[in-house]
């Protein structure tokens, strides 16, 4: 494992989010965030491909769970944003692992960024879908990670 430098763990996440791998040949899906505790997984749900730094403070890192879709109109998916709110992660060390990135929390909790697969990426490809029916300044506005 390695410690990234803070530009170097905004690149690794952004590549996770939008499913790039190291190699430019290799394609990830996207990307799931899975917290644990005690190593107890408490919680794991896909991330949407946008996330934000926080400027007053460089250690927290804005994201966007995807735990539930608010159903469907016209057969297509349909998310509520109070639902699918922003996070922040306050991040106090960062490792880069194999195909991803290990996040201690101040909480004292450990955040895992990986490749989405199974019921997640099945959300964060609904959530994709579910953007492409925004408008441009609606897509703006959900990316832009600043307000709920």
């Amino acid at each position: 494992m390695s410690s990234p430098t803070a530009d170097q763990l905004w690149t690794a996440l952004n590549e996770l989010l939008a499913g790039r791998g190291e190699d430019a040949t290799d394609d990830l899906p996207g990307a799931e965030l899975v917290v644990t505790e005690e190593d107890q997984e408490v919680f794991r749900a896909a991330l949407a491909r946008h996330a934000r730094r926080d400027p007053a403070d460089p250690a927290v890192i804005w994201i966007r769970p995807l735990v539930a879709f608010a159903g469907a109109q016209d057969g297509l998916p349909v998310f509520d944003l109070s639902i699918v709110r922003r996070r922040a992660l306050h991040v106090t060390a960062v490792q880069a692992i194999e195909r991803g990135l290990d996040l201690e929390l101040v909480t004292g909790q450990h955040a895992r960024v990986q490749p989405a697969r199974g019921a997640e990426l099945a959300m964060l490809q609904d959530f994709d879908t579910w953007m492409t029916t925004l408008s441009l300044e609606q897509r703006t506005e959900v990316e832009a990670l600043d307000s709920d």
